[in-house]
């Protein structure tokens, strides 16, 4: 059967049982029954376009899609290029669009978990929208002028430091366009964005960051594109079994994940107490009053600063600064005074200072 006329297709699409609505690129190429490409001068198409009900799931390798029509990959078919685990049609969008319906719940993600989006019903005022997700908006952008993104990372950098560097895994760019343009509007109805972080060995720290960086201080950011500004999502959540940190998401655009120097000292404390090296309880396991060895330890310690040792008549006794880019959140006194001897036995008072941050607290020494 030759389609010779978008006409033509029309009508063929009325036979499709399902509402949603079909979107064509006329070409002159005769469609067999069976296939799955149609081509025509500079266009290589879909000749059907694959729908799961309004609810199901489509999966095509690197992406899932729920609620949408999607392209039905095959692999034996002429003109593919193979990238990752995603099969995708030369001639087609790059990354690819998926299509929804305004009065159904959106969904699409990254098979690998990195990111994955949702928006409620009606929270686009359009019948018919794409959506695309671009994970290398830098070199490859969709909507978004790269050089924004790269003014936005200066400007943090210069006052959040090292810590706020932006890692190429950990940015999104989502584009979202109807026939007519592109859409900036914010969203009618608020969704949510669930983007990954790296932390493979688990050690609470963002892989290959350097200054280093705790996974507890990422927080999703939003990129500004009229001051070319990161600005902070509120009301995130950090799954740290799946590695994902959720936000509301409230417009299209380009979002990352950042982290921050952790300068908070709230949680810190000091152990053990009272510190007995010599008494009948010594030892470094729990409950037991410690070791020579092993001096005191302060943990939850933030990431600058200094952890101050002070009689109870206000004399300082040691001040410990904690190093730059300490890949721990504990610091050890070896219960020595600033001239190398050791401290009385008696009662301390100690001090974390980390910006304008600061903790009190006791410390008890019997030798």
């Amino acid at each position: 059967m030759s389609l010779n006329t978008c006409a033509e297709k029309k009508r063929l699409a009325e036979g499709v049982p399902s509402p949603l609505l079909l979107f064509f690129i006329c070409t002159w190429a005769a469609v067999p029954a069976a296939a799955l490409i149609s081509a025509g001068g500079e266009y290589q198409i879909e000749s059907s376009v694959h729908d799961n009900g309004g609810g199901n799931i489509l999966a095509g390798g690197q992406y899932t899609s729920g609620s949408a029509i999607g392209q039905e990959l095959a692999a034996g078919d002429s003109g593919l290029s193979v990238s990752g685990a995603y099969v995708n049609r030369t001639g087609f969008y790059n990354p690819p669009h998926f299509t929804y319906q305004k009065g159904l719940v959106s969904v699409l993600q990254f098979n690998s978990g990195s990111v994955s989006l949702s928006l409620p019903a009606d929270a686009v005022d359009k019948e018919v929208f794409d959506i695309s997700l671009n994970n290398d908006p830098i070199a490859q952008p969709l909507n978004v002028d790269p050089g924004l993104i790269t003014s936005a990372n200066a400007k943090i950098e210069i006052n959040q430091g090292g810590w706020a560097r932006l890692f190429h895994n950990q940015i999104n760019e989502i584009y979202l366009f109807d026939e007519q343009d592109a859409r900036t509007a914010p969203f009618a109805r608020h969704g949510t964005l669930s983007m990954r972080y790296t932390d493979d060995d688990g050690d609470g720290f963002l892989d290959g960051a350097a200054p280093p960086v705790r996974v507890d201080t990422i927080r999703p950011w939003a990129l500004d594109e009229t001051r070319a500004m990161w600005d902070k999502l509120p009301a995130a959540s950090l799954d740290p079994v799946s590695r994902t940190i959720t936000a509301p998401l409230l417009s299209p655009g380009v979002y990352a994940l950042l982290g921050m120097i952790d300068d908070s000292v709230k949680d810190t404390y000091a152990f053990p107490v009272p510190f007995r090296p010599n008494g009948p309880n010594a030892g470094s396991g729990p409950g037991q009053t410690g070791t020579e060895a092993d001096g005191i330890v302060f943990t939850s310690i933030p990431q600058e600063g200094n952890i101050e040792i002070y009689t109870l008549d206000g004399r300082l006794v040691r001040k410990l600064p904690i190093p730059a880019g300490l890949m721990s959140v504990t610091l050890k006194w070896d219960v020595r005074t600033a001239g190398g001897n050791r401290a009385a036995s008696g009662v301390y008072i100690w001090r974390v200072v980390s910006g304008s941050n600061t903790k009190t607290g006791k410390l008890m020494v019997i030798w």
